[in-house]
């Protein structure tokens, strides 16, 4: 339990992210996105982003020097992490007054720089785990899960939103089943890897899934995969109530994978 502020820090960040990158490109299209509905959408990713960036110091020995690392960012990822992140999310602030004062222009300038600004958060943060020091997290798996977590949770997030406000003209279950597919690709090319790996590999895959933890995630991805495509071939049924229930069943799979990730590794 001492990594589960690891675990709620990085799925959120990725979330926020995801979410933000969303609203920004749904707004580039000019989907008829009110400016309510994305000033609302927009000050909710600043919340979830300034209380993921909160929860993350909880993991710190001492929280208050946290500022500290950033003076490593020539050769730390984790400095890179914190640093890339906290523009993000000050970036993020800026394209929500850009909203509340309705400058399409420059929100939309913001957006693109805060986006790729977040996207290198995100690399930054998976490097850190991609270490020969523990084969599990030693693979670029790693790196297209966080990626995923992000294009998995954001979209699906932004687009409850939207379907509660009466607001969503673009076909989000598209978005979110072709993520999944990739994520389910990801999980099978993990596992293998694991199962060829170094011994420490081997048990780090035996200990994730002898764990009933394992079955409810895999469960929960299938569900929300099944649903999303009903979904998209059945467009009519598409609402607020399907889209907020899906996302409500990824949150809780892509959690449980985090934390297994977090609680199953295994050091050299």
């Amino acid at each position: 339990m001492h990594d589960l502020p690891l675990v709620i820090f990085t799925i959120l960040s990725q979330l926020v992210i995801g979410g933000f990158v969303t609203l920004w490109w749904l707004d580039r299209k000019k989907s008829p996105i009110s400016r309510q509905s994305g000033l609302m959408i927009s000050i909710s990713l600043v919340v979830l982003g300034a209380i993921s960036v909160i929860i993350s110091l909880l993991h710190l020995g001492h929280p208050f020097e946290a500022y500290r690392a950033i003076l490593n960012i020539g050769v730390s990822w984790l400095s890179r992490e914190v640093t890339f992140y906290g523009i993000f999310v000050g970036l993020s602030v800026l394209y929500t007054w850009f909203w509340l004062k309705d400058e399409a222009g420059k929100r939309g300038l913001i957006g693109g720089i805060a986006s790729a600004i977040g996207v290198i958060a995100i690399f930054s943060s998976a490097k850190i785990y991609m270490i020969p020091a523990i084969p599990a997290w030693n693979s670029v798996t790693t790196l297209f899960s966080f990626f995923l977590t992000s294009l998995i949770l954001g979209p699906l997030f932004v687009g409850a939103f939207l379907a509660i406000r009466s607001e969503l003209s673009v076909n989000i279950s598209g978005i979110s089943i072709t993520a999944l597919i990739f994520a389910a690709i990801v999980m099978i090319v993990y596992f293998s890897s694991l199962q060829g790996g170094l011994p420490q590999a081997v048990e780090a895959a035996r200990l994730t899934t002898h764990q009933l933890l394992f079955w409810i995630r895999l469960f929960t991805f299938v569900i929300a995969f099944a649903i999303l495509t009903f979904c998209f071939k059945n467009q009519h049924i598409q609402n607020k109530k399907i889209y907020s229930l899906v996302f409500v069943i990824l949150f809780v799979s892509e959690f449980l994978a985090r934390f297994q990730f977090y609680e199953t590794a295994i050091h050299l």
